[in-house]
């Protein structure tokens, strides 16, 4: 039996004893914790797990009220069982709450044996409705499974009453080619021959059917020779039995497609890629859907992850067979509100992917509206209580960068995060940054920002340093680059790098952080310091020749070590934009000696001639993988077989996004030259890091 917590309260050493020792031993699976009146509010936390509320009342009438409607108020759904010291005060239990619907019995303390027996038949109570909630949902389950098989399977499945359907899949109706909008219930069968209680038209008589369906053997699978409405025929096996469908006894055909594992377009009859609550797809078939996507010629696709915000405190408070109807009502939402041909799937406990090839990318985000309102406008729960949810929702769009499904998955996810973190009930974008929807939609005020920055050179950089133990005569900081508002406040880069991006006016950004990173080398060298900085480089600014022009003869005017400029160039430009790429990469190696990073590595294979063909210097991990080492073998493998490409071609490898110790040690000991990450520091305006490590 699961163990089950009992909080007495109020209770004085004495009493709480004696309760304890009787609890003991008649029910061994009982944990008794007490508090005093004082402790509840303080002990919130430790006390969500408590199943059952034993409360003392003291002798003042008064005294009993507050306390109660404290109880009530911070244990919401629990039982309460109040005792007395006295019988006489019984009566001022009941006098003092207006709504006793909480308390399930109030008696004397003594005999304790009689409270014991209150307490083990709540208990014993629960436990039973904990068993009919385990059965109740196994049958939801399996009817959630068996109505997604019959939605998705190409095997077609009829039930038959009396010569007429009762019901039939679409798979039914492609098989016998019967028009998908004819509505079958209560229709009479044409494909079987069958006795029928109910007079039949004539006409029937006149069609081609196949065998009577009382002449097929039951519960078994056999060959059969079909033929449809159209006339045509082919050969499948089939399988009849009967069952009851309130209270009627019916028979049940499954039909097989031939063809339904010879095209792979046909083929998803695979039950494991179901999630068995909800009966939608899991994450398991939104990886192969989306990866089949992406290795088409032309790629298309948008992906939300839609997170259900602060699901953790809604499952502490509510019963299992709430947080089940939560669930299902929100995948409910989802799906009435998307286009028929969006696959849904569940992501995990408290998310859900939905993915489209059929909507342009303005109508995926403004579903993606409709849902989050939809959610929002909707009361969860019952007549007992109501509450309101929200969903933080991330969306990424298949585009030229994206070579993986784990790619893209990882973008929504970033994305999703940004928008749970910044208070949940929006939607974030995810654009080499995550970018909230309402950035998107007024992309005429960015605009305006940026270039409104640019005029009155309203930019600052911030540095977070990337630590390199083989390098310690060397600082490495990463740049990243701030606009700073008309009153003075830093906007971060979600809120203009998509529309810079888009207008061109990147280019302008990325020429202000690398002048302002060539400033502060002079100014290191002046101080006898030696600083690298990592800039990162829009494609959009190195495929303009005049900007490469600009950029070598700034760096030979200022008379530095070029090697101590690194640009990063995010990994799937290799992809993208190879020709260009190639082209700047050759310049400034050649003319200036500056180094490459690529960045954003891990989604795709990086080869050895890839390295060798690009002259580059640094490899940086995404910091997804970094993020998730600890508890995913699949990160750790990634960054090791990163690590055998990059060791043999002398390459040095980053880790990004490195946020706890236990992460940074396992990193070194697999072998990453450096590390960057909020654990070292968060991105600061001052370059006073301490990279001697040792000290």
């Amino acid at each position: 039996m699961i163990k089950r917590t009992v909080l007495s309260i109020n209770y004085s050493n004495k009493d709480h004893a004696l309760i304890t020792q009787l609890l003991t031993k008649s029910n061994p699976d009982v944990i008794l914790k007490t508090i005093s009146s004082s402790e509840l509010e303080s002990l919130d936390e430790a006390l969500s797990k408590t199943n059952l509320i034993l409360l003392m009342f003291s002798a003042v009438t008064e005294e009993n009220k507050t306390l109660l409607r404290q109880v009530k108020r911070q244990f919401t759904h629990l039982p309460i069982i109040v005792t007395t010291q006295h019988d006489t005060q019984i009566s001022d239990v009941l006098d003092s709450s207006i709504d006793d619907g909480n308390i399930i019995d109030a008696r004397p303390l003594r005999p304790a044996s009689l409270v014991v027996k209150s307490i083990n038949r709540e208990l014993s109570s629960q436990h039973n409705k904990y068993l009919y909630h385990q059965i109740n949902s196994l049958y939801k389950n399996e009817k959630y499974r068996f109505d997604a098989f019959l939605k998705h399977t190409e095997d077609g499945v009829a039930l038959i009453h009396d010569g007429k359907y009762l019901s039939t899949n679409n798979a039914y109706k492609r098989l016998f080619k019967i028009p998908s909008d004819t509505l079958m219930a209560d229709s009479p069968v044409l494909e079987f021959s069958s006795s029928a209680t109910w007079p039949t038209e004539a006409t029937l008589s006149t069609k081609k059917l196949n065998t009577s369906l009382e002449s097929l053997p039951d519960e078994t699978i056999f060959s059969a020779l079909i033929q449809t409405r159209e006339n045509d025929s082919f050969v499948t096996t089939l399988y009849k039995t009967h069952c009851f469908v309130d209270d009627q006894l019916c028979t049940q055909i499954l039909i097989h497609n031939p063809d339904a594992w010879s095209n792979i377009d046909k083929g998803f009859t695979d039950l494991r890629t179901f999630d068995h609550e909800t009966g939608l797809y899991n994450k398991r078939f939104t990886l192969e859907i989306i990866q089949k996507e992406l290795s088409k010629n032309e790629s298309h696709g948008s992906l939300a992850i839609i997170l259900i915000d602060d699901f953790r405190n809604v499952r502490d408070q509510h019963e299992l067979d709430y947080i089940d109807d939560v669930i299902r009502t929100i995948a409910a939402i989802i799906n009435k509100t998307s286009n028929e041909k969006d696959i849904l799937a569940r992501y995990s406990d408290a998310a859900f992917t939905l993915f489209s090839t059929t909507l342009s990318r303005s109508e995926f985000l403004l579903n993606c509206q409709m849902i989050l309102t939809d959610v929002s406008n909707t009361l969860f729960g019952n007549d007992k209580q109501y509450r309101k949810l929200s969903l933080s929702t991330g969306v990424s769009f298949i585009s030229n960068r994206v070579t993986t499904a784990e790619q893209l998955v990882s973008q929504a996810d970033k994305a999703c995060d940004k928008a749970n973190s910044m208070g949940g009930n929006q939607i974030h974008v995810f654009d080499s940054v995550t970018t909230p929807l309402t950035v998107i939609i007024d992309e005429e005020k960015n605009t305006h920002l940026i270039q409104s920055a640019i005029e009155h050179n309203r930019f600052h950089a911030l540095y977070q340093p990337i630590v390199d133990l083989s390098e310690k005569d060397t600082e490495n900081y990463a740049v990243l680059l701030r606009i700073v508002d008309e009153k003075n406040v830093h906007i971060p880069p979600d809120n203009f790098i998509l529309t810079a991006e888009k207008t061109g006016l990147i280019s302008y950004l990325d020429e202000w952080v690398i002048k302002n990173s060539i400033k502060q080398i002079k100014e290191a060298m002046r101080q006898g310091v030696k600083r690298k900085f990592f800039i990162t480089l829009s494609n959009v600014t190195y495929r303009n020749e005049v900007f490469i022009e600009n950029l070598v003869k700034e760096i030979k005017q200022a008379n530095i070590d070029a090697s101590l400029l690194v640009f990063q160039i995010n990994f799937t430009d290799v992809k993208s934009d190879p020709t260009v790429l190639k082209n700047f990469v050759n310049v400034i190696k050649k003319e200036c000696h500056c180094q490459i990073a690529f960045d954003q590595i891990g989604f795709s294979q990086i080869t050895d001639s890839t390295l060798k063909e690009y002259s580059v210097d640094y490899v940086k991990i995404d910091g997804t993988f970094s993020q998730n080492l600890l508890n995913n073998d699949a990160s750790q493998s990634t960054i090791q077989n990163i690590l055998a490409v990059t060791q043999r071609n002398n390459v040095k490898t980053i880790a990004k996004s490195v946020e706890n110790a236990n992460t940074l040690a396992l990193l070194w000991n697999i072998g990453v030259d450096a590390v960057q990450g909020y654990f070292l520091q968060k991105p600061s305006a001052s370059m006073h890091f301490d990279f001697d490590l040792d000290h």
